[in-house]
């Protein structure tokens, strides 16, 4: 089991690092907007998806610009949807609990064109052949632009049992791809109730261990190779570095553990991973890597019990990390005071203009 690196972190404040502000606001009464997936394949170009809940109905959206996020336009989707993800800023698709869509029109119309289902990660490297992973510890391949998948054989060789894994992170960087999951089998002591209903019970349950998953390619997906690793936490997100070399990793922490969250820094030249944030007062939800060891973190302050399903102040830091450097130096940046969220995620335009989403249904972008 990895014993957890301690890190050196330095807060510096946000003088000249610009400010997040509010690029959309879904504000409808007695309605509200989930917002799980953004991608921007191009600088004008930007799709969002997400759930509108009215009334105790749900109806799923996409929300799509196509003059650099000035303004978004609503579209219907028939299907929940899960992720979102695109060739070009013409070929997308969308993956729901019940299959794929796909659309030739800048995600303004979806067609329908698999009933493959447990899809929650989606990457394509040409218009034809992609690569998907989710549920039931299941990940497959497509050379037919997402009308029909094969199970890829590495996935078939993890002896964790299906009904307790899956896949939740993808990224890929020229060559290199890395497909990432947990399994954690539930705990015998696990309460009927949510968290937040039973704090008492909650703050004496403890983090226990569980199984990392990874298939790694490194032939652009001719191959892949799998692994286990026992570790405390569930990895969540994994971003490639723009070199390729490396990768950032996030590990999410639950019930009493002292932090809310771990970023990892991965070396694939080594192999070696190391800590380069933990703080008490930022559950990090996303992390996003770029040139230069660029690194950018997405999280929530936590207040009280931290699985309260209560929108909290949202954080953003960024950090130039140096592969042999020991202390960290994260910058943190300025966020529009009405900003809050449970869950933040974030996306970057081919120029490095920053975007992010939040489970409250709010677009945001990075103004330098």
């Amino acid at each position: 089991m990895r014993p957890i690196a301690a890190a050196f972190l330095f807060l510096l404040p946000a003088m000249w690092a610009g400010k997040w502000n509010i690029a959309y606001q879904y504000d409808q009464d007695e309605s509200s907007l989930f917002l799980r997936a953004i991608v921007f394949p191009s600088d004008q170009r930007g799709i969002a998806a997400g759930v509108i809940t009215e009334k105790g109905r749900q109806r799923p959206v996409a929300l799509v610009t196509s003059d650099n996020g000035k303004v978004w336009d609503v579209v219907k989707l028939k299907e929940e949807p899960l992720s979102v993800a695109c060739f070009t800023d013409e070929v997308c698709w969308i993956s729901t609990q019940r299959g794929v869509w796909r659309s030739d029109e800048g995600g303004r119309e979806w067609k329908k064109i698999s009933d493959t289902k447990g899809i929650v990660r989606m990457h394509f490297a040409s218009a034809t052949r992609g690569w998907a992973a989710g549920a039931r510890k299941s990940a497959w391949e497509t050379n037919d632009g997402g009308r029909n998948w094969k199970l890829l054989d590495a996935a078939k060789e993890l002896t964790a049992n299906p009904d307790h894994a899956a896949f939740m992170a993808m990224a890929f960087q020229g060559q290199n791809g890395i497909i990432a999951g947990n399994s954690r089998p539930p705990r015998r002591d696990e309460s009927l109730y949510p968290e937040w209903m039973v704090p008492e019970e909650t703050s004496k349950r403890k983090e226990w261990p569980a199984v990392t998953m990874l298939l790694e390619t490194r032939d652009a997906g001719k191959t892949w190779k799998s692994s286990t690793n026992s570790l405390f936490g569930m990895l969540t997100a994994i971003r490639m570095r723009a070199d390729g070399l490396g990768a950032v990793a996030l590990l999410e922490y639950f019930h009493s553990f002292e932090i809310p969250a771990e970023v990892l820094m991965i070396d694939f030249k080594t192999g070696r991973s190391r800590s380069i944030f933990r703080d008490k007062q930022v559950a990090v939800t996303d992390v996003l890597a770029g040139e230069v060891n660029k690194v950018w973190l997405a999280g929530v302050e936590p207040s009280g019990l931290r699985s309260l399903p209560i929108p909290q102040k949202v954080r953003f830091l960024e950090a130039a990390i140096a592969d042999d450097s020991l202390n960290v130096l994260w910058t943190k940046l300025d966020v529009d005071y009405r900003v809050t969220a449970r869950r933040v995620q974030m996306a970057r335009q081919p120029n490095g203009k920053m975007w992010a989403i939040t489970d409250t249904g709010m677009i945001l972008r990075l103004d330098r």
